[in-house]
């Protein structure tokens, strides 16, 4: 058990969140894009490397160099200069890819409140440890419940819905089980993930 709640920790990373929100809106939305499929394979394969390749160098790069003891950040104080690092990244990022021409509105919004969830979720580390793998996976169910609001006959979204619920479950047991955080810091980091994405959606799409 103790291997399977560390396996999801590791392959169910908050920083994969926003690679996985594009690809659900590019390939699980009719008409979400102009792009062809090998377009919208480039654009998931260029958020992946802004938002999880890069930040997650970073982090073992703090770990080389003893910035952090470990890869796990169990000590909140740990989480404080790689989060700081990372919440910078993402408004940079956010800032160079509005306007491209591959962002549709939905894209931006998304990124935007990714961006939100994000800087919230470091911004609160700094005085608590609130669960980012909760808010990370929380986010994309909030974004999904969402999409079939707003697109309810142009989206092929239940199996990926199916597929949040799952995961929204096993990493709240894993951080659980792991002694990684409370329940509380669960729940609170579910809470803000869910809110700001679906309410980013149903408010201002």
């Amino acid at each position: 058990m103790n291997f399977a709640a560390k396996l999801i920790t590791y392959l169910i990373q908050p920083l994969l969140m926003p690679s996985v929100v594009f690809y659900t809106i590019l390939f699980h939305l009719r008409d979400s894009s102009n792009l062809t499929n090998n377009g919208k394979l480039t654009v998931v394969g260029l958020v992946f490397i802004t938002t999880f390749v890069i930040p997650a160098l970073t982090v073992v790069m703090f770990k080389i160099t003893k910035v952090i003891k470990d890869l796990h950040m169990k000590n909140r104080r740990d989480r404080l200069m790689p989060f700081l690092f990372i919440s910078i990244f993402y408004l940079i990022v956010t800032f160079m890819i509005e306007g491209q021409g591959w962002m549709t509105p939905l894209l931006n919004l998304a990124f935007l409140a990714i961006t939100v969830v994000v800087v919230a979720t470091n911004g609160i580390t700094f005085r608590w440890k609130i669960s980012a793998h909760a808010a990370g996976v929380f986010g994309w169910l909030g974004f999904v419940l969402a999409l079939q609001r707003a697109y309810p006959s142009t989206h092929e979204l239940f199996p990926v819905l199916l597929v949040s619920l799952l995961l929204c479950g096993l990493v709240s047991w894993a951080r659980l089980y792991l002694n990684a955080h409370t329940p509380r810091e669960v729940l609170a980091g579910a809470m803000l993930g869910f809110g700001v994405c679906f309410g980013s959606i149903s408010l201002f799409l």
